[in-house]
């Protein structure tokens, strides 16, 4: 009787101490997948390059007639991550043209709050100025749309895709044309133009 109810203590007692393990091992796991986004930054991109280097990159802008988007190339530092580098880039961007003819796709006053990686795709959060001084139509909306995602697929390794956040929210349109609650890939008939 007492060897029966030794058995079954220890029993429990190992029953308890496997039951610990796993709850351990499950909240591991789950605290490693789900991440801030910074944290998910530095997780999901690519390895970090410590030496940062001046490097060409292609900025796209509205052409003359504003019916296409044309590339300008530019000098900018990058290699620190992806995060940093798509901020510098976006710096470029929303700096405007420096050539003649060219137009600016983003609207006055608006900043880039945020940006990271999750996976193959880049997360851009803006200030509400890139919905609510956008001046609208569709062809201006695609041109602000796709001169962010072929600038940024174009210049950052490994990012196949945008996703565009205002305020740290997702929406549905800038302008009410084209659909932004899911990432848009870089769409090659707006960016035909020749560098000058």
């Amino acid at each position: 009787m007492i060897r029966e109810r030794s058995l079954k203590i220890a029993l429990v007692v190992l029953w308890a101490l496997v039951v610990v393990i796993l709850l351990g091992f499950g909240l591991k796991l789950l605290r490693d997948s789900v991440l801030a986004p910074d944290e998910a930054s530095s997780f999901f991109s690519f390895p970090r390059v410590t030496k940062a280097e001046e490097r060409d990159v292609t900025i796209y802008f509205a052409d003359e007639n504003a019916t296409g988007l044309v590339p300008e190339k530019r000098r900018a530092r990058l290699g620190v991550d992806t995060a940093t580098d798509a901020l510098t880039i976006m710096s470029e961007l929303m700096r405007g043209p420096q050539s003649a003819g060219y137009y600016s796709t983003i609207p006055s006053d608006t900043r880039l709050l945020n940006a990271y990686a999750l996976g193959n795709t880049l997360v851009l959060d803006f200030t509400h100025e890139l919905q609510t001084n956008h001046p609208g139509g569709s062809t201006g909306e695609l041109l602000t749309v796709y001169s962010i995602v072929n600038t940024m697929t174009m210049n950052l390794h490994g990012i196949r895709r945008v996703k565009i956040l205002v305020e740290g929210e997702e929406v549905e349109t800038l302008a009410g044309h084209l659909d932004l609650s899911k990432a848009l890939i870089p769409d090659a008939k707006w960016a035909e133009g020749q560098l000058r």
